[in-house]
């Protein structure tokens, strides 16, 4: 309860001089298809790093740099991600020279996709409008975060931990304050460095993926110790001491993180849009902190009654696929910043909440993740049975 008041307060702080006036999205929208059918009437396959720049321009400078990726986002999640995903295409095939033809067709398509985005106008919304916009918000970028904090700490106390959970909570909270600072970085960044933003993204996710996945591959090498050796108190408490404490922490940081810098200029772009009403903005800041308090202890109480080794294999299994989730997601957004190429899958479907992407590069990435896991599985079933064999041969 106390991280969420320190939250409400540290949050509040960074928003309050976020009132300005309102954008004209309709009108700024315009002004990139206009630049955009400019951009790809004059390309040229020899200028192909300049003309790299000017559809990076339409994407940095215009739809994340004007509040259009905003205003998506919060009337359609999945069209704000296949307009960002038709971006680090087009922008992969002018800056790698690809022909006239086929840079002009995927403008083509990008464009169909900009003229019927919808569009949240928070300047002309009701008290319940912008109460439910700053609703969805914090609910949405927070719930990911809160299943892994959630998850963590049961798996402490079941661990018979009980007493490291407060260093959960204050991982938690040193990655708000990250997060705060980060946001007031990224507004003075982001005019002049627009991959900035999306840089931090993909490498803050790539890095929670990587630790989501090392640590439940970690609880179900636990599980296994349970099944096969039937002292899992003792196991724990030692596996606990030896390190593992400060990866399970890492995992709180980043998993709030990843979504704290991100809500915070979300809520400045809301707050700007609005022209200041506070008051809608702020009670759907606070619904949306009692509704994750209550899933929180929905989640915890749900825990607390499963058996143990249950548990663990429900944990790993949820840690692992966010890690999955996470690794697809980080590859998207550094193939934004152009960081990573970007190979198109047409057959491939998006499916956003799986973190499904049509490139090569993102699906590899999930499958590096996939596989894994299994791997550290099989090295840790061998080492059981090992370990196993000694106990029955000491016994003899």
């Amino acid at each position: 309860m106390r991280i969420f008041k320190i939250w409400v307060i540290l949050f509040c702080a960074s928003i309050g001089t976020a009132a300005q006036a309102a954008s004209d999205y309709p009108a700024i929208m315009l002004h990139l298809i206009s630049a955009g059918d400019k951009a790809a009437e004059e390309y040229q396959p020899e200028q192909a790093i300049d003309f790299g720049n000017r559809f990076s321009q339409l994407y940095f400078g215009h739809f994340e740099g004007q509040g259009l990726e905003f205003s998506v986002g919060q009337a359609d999640t999945d069209a704000m991600l296949q307009i960002e995903l038709s971006f680090s295409r087009l922008i992969n095939s002018a800056v790698t020279g690809k022909p006239v033809t086929e840079v002009q067709n995927q403008w083509q398509d990008l464009k169909a996709l900009l003229e019927v985005a919808p569009m949240i106008d928070s300047a002309s919304a009701s008290f319940t409008e912008l109460l439910v916009q700053s609703f969805l918000i914090l609910l949405r970028e927070g719930i990911e975060a809160l299943l892994v904090v959630a998850a963590l700490v049961t798996y402490l106390r079941k661990a018979g931990a009980g007493d490291k959970v407060n260093l959960i909570w204050l991982g938690a909270l040193a990655a708000l304050g990250a997060s705060i600072l980060t946001a007031i970085a990224l507004n003075k960044l982001i005019q002049n460095s627009g991959a900035a933003r999306e840089t931090l993204e993909g490498l803050t996710m790539l890095v929670a993926a990587v630790l989501l996945s090392y640590v439940s591959a970690w609880l179900f090498a636990r599980r296994e110790m349970q099944q096969w050796q039937g002292y899992i108190n003792d196991r724990l408490g030692q596996a606990i001491g030896q390190g593992s404490l400060w990866a399970v922490i890492s995992v709180a940081f980043f998993a709030v993180y990843r979504e704290g810098a991100e809500t915070i200029l979300f809520y400045q772009a809301l707050i700007s849009d609005s022209g200041g009403e506070l008051d809608a903005i702020m009670a759907g800041f606070a619904c949306a902190v009692v509704a994750l308090l209550a899933v929180y202890v929905l989640i915890f109480q749900l825990s607390v009654k499963l058996p143990l080794k249950q548990f663990f294999t429900g944990t790993a299994a949820l840690l692992y696929s966010l890690s999955v989730i996470f690794a697809g997601k980080a590859t998207l957004e550094l193939q934004v910043a152009g960081w990573i190429g970007s190979t198109y899958l047409e057959y491939v479907p998006t499916v956003s909440w799986l973190g499904l992407f049509p490139t090569l590069e993102s699906i590899f990435a999930q499958l590096v993740l996939m596989l894994l896991p299994v791997l550290g599985w099989i090295i840790t079933r061998k080492t059981v049975f090992i370990k196993a064999e000694k106990v029955e041969n000491s016994a003899a």
